[in-house]
């Protein structure tokens, strides 16, 4: 009979699940480097590096890869490798746990090794942009640290040895070594003049974008004006002082410098298609340097492409059409996906609205081909939607009159200034740069008017918050508005 017991005692033990314990990661730090010093500046390296980088880096690139949006997969999954354990990381707590205990690193050099499993190639090419760049962001002036690359090889090894519950798309590797640092130098100069100059630093930051990261599908049909499509287009794949293998960069990286989007992104506008070039003519020549438009199709199109594609939003005023040569290969639509990002971001640091439609089926690509007059060598992957956002158009009866305002930037109390065309209840957050929620609240106005709101930087439980960067969102029915505040103790 005690042998019974103890044996109904085991069994009762066995069927409880062990508790998994979550290590809690340093929050991101912000660095004031801008987005567009980073994607001109930014490399990989596949070998030379050591093991040796802070966990505050592993912090800011999962945060950072965390924040892109989705394309619709029923899964995302973050896996880490170290040299201690392979971790799963839950980007709501900003935590890891344990996933598979021991070294699994593909590269023994490696600090670590972060794979994303997402069902389509797209989104995993927005997330490991994501991280590339948050590792850059480390960079200073003319030197830094943080190098990393993404490694088909590794990829595979983490499919094979770290046991995911799906299959990892592509892991980027990630390691100390001294490298040349952030520049300004600007090599993207049109060669007929058809695009200005882009800029190559700009009063952004990077870390503070991707804190807001957002997709908006509503838009002012106003169109953009030259210099802002030309500061978009560089973005996506503009060259860069960089020269791989001989050849010159972009701002986003290609397998082994094969620059697969080249001659296959177009600018569709009100007035015609172009083509947009990164070499000079006939666009294929991967040593040169180039910025410029090249006309493809007269007329407007845009509601050509609308038919085609529905999902696109139908208020945008431009789109930039992603294409690629093959899709059967992972690495274009990867390329494709790095893009992606790059377009969402820069439309945030002009303060644009932007949104990405991918994937595209079959008929979809066909249809979008046929309406833009596209060679029948390119395949559209990636459909991007932008132009000054509108929002809360089909919301509520609610209007915000005036764009929330922050006075007193860095002192105490925080001003919140704001104006109401009609009366109603008016919600606000404080979140982190990793977006956890510290403190919101509700004002009930009773009349249209002009108001102040105060935040005391207190969380909810009345602690005061550290120095660093927050962002403000205020939300008037389905309205909502934001701002960040830098507080200062």
């Amino acid at each position: 009979m005690k042998q019974a017991f103890v044996a109904i005692l085991l069994l009762v033990a066995l069927a409880v699940p062990a508790v998994v314990q979550a290590d809690s990661l340093p929050p991101p730090v912000v660095h004031g480097n801008s987005f567009e010093i980073i994607s001109n500046s930014r490399y990989s390296s596949h070998s030379g590096f050591t093991a040796s980088l802070s966990d505050t880096v592993m912090s800011n690139v999962l945060w950072a890869m965390s924040r892109v949006p989705s394309l619709g997969s029923s899964y995302r999954e973050f896996y880490v490798a170290t040299p201690s354990n392979v971790y799963l990381y839950d980007p709501a707590t900003h935590t890891i746990t344990v996933h598979l205990s021991g070294n699994h690193r593909y590269s023994s050099s490696s600090a670590f090794e972060i794979g994303i499993a997402v069902e389509r190639s797209e989104e995993a090419g927005l997330a490991i942009e994501a991280g590339l760049l948050a590792g850059d962001a480390f960079w200073s002036h003319g030197s830094g640290t943080v190098t990393s690359c993404p490694m088909a090889y590794a990829t595979s090894y983490a499919n094979s040895n770290w046991s995911p519950n799906h299959t990892i798309l592509m892991v980027d590797v990630f390691g100390h070594m001294n490298v040349t640092g952030l520049t300004d130098s600007c090599v993207a100069i049109s060669s007929d003049s058809t695009l200005p100059r882009p800029a190559t630093d700009r009063p952004d930051t990077f870390e503070v974008l991707t804190g807001e990261l957002h997709q908006d599908s509503v838009f002012d049909q106003t169109g953009l004006p030259l210099q802002t499509l030309s500061q978009l287009l560089w973005a996506g794949y503009g060259v860069t002082p960089h020269m791989p293998i001989g050849k010159r960069g972009t701002t986003i990286p290609s397998a082994v410098a094969y620059y697969y989007l080249t001659r296959h992104i177009y600018l569709v506008s009100d007035t015609a298609v172009f083509r947009y070039n990164n070499r000079v003519p006939p666009g294929t020549d991967l040593t040169t340097s180039d910025h410029r438009l090249e006309h493809v199709t007269s007329g407007d199109r845009r509601d050509s492409l609308r038919t085609a594609c529905p999902r696109v939003p139908s208020t945008a005023p431009t789109y930039i059409v992603v294409c690629v040569g093959d899709t059967t290969t992972n690495w274009t639509i990867l390329e494709a996906g790095f893009a992606g990002y790059q377009y969402l971001m820069e439309a945030e640091a002009l303060g644009l609205g932007g949104f990405l439609t991918a994937p595209l089926s079959v008929s979809e690509r066909t249809a979008v081909r046929t309406a833009l007059g596209l060679p029948s060598s390119d395949y559209p992957v990636i459909i991007f939607s932008t132009g000054q956002a509108l929002t809360g158009v089909k919301g509520p009866t609610y209007s915000l009159s005036a764009q929330l305002r922050v006075r007193s930037n860095c002192g105490l109390p925080v001003r919140l200034e704001y104006v109401l065309s009609q009366a109603g209840s008016v919600r606000f957050s404080i979140r982190d740069l990793a977006g956890r929620t510290l403190r919101n609240w509700t004002e009930t106005r009773v009349a249209p008017g002009r108001y102040v709101a105060e935040w005391p930087g207190t969380d909810n439980t009345g602690a005061p918050v550290p120095s660093g960067v927050y962002l403000v969102q205020m939300a008037v029915g389905n309205e909502v508005s934001r701002a960040r505040v830098t507080v200062t103790r």
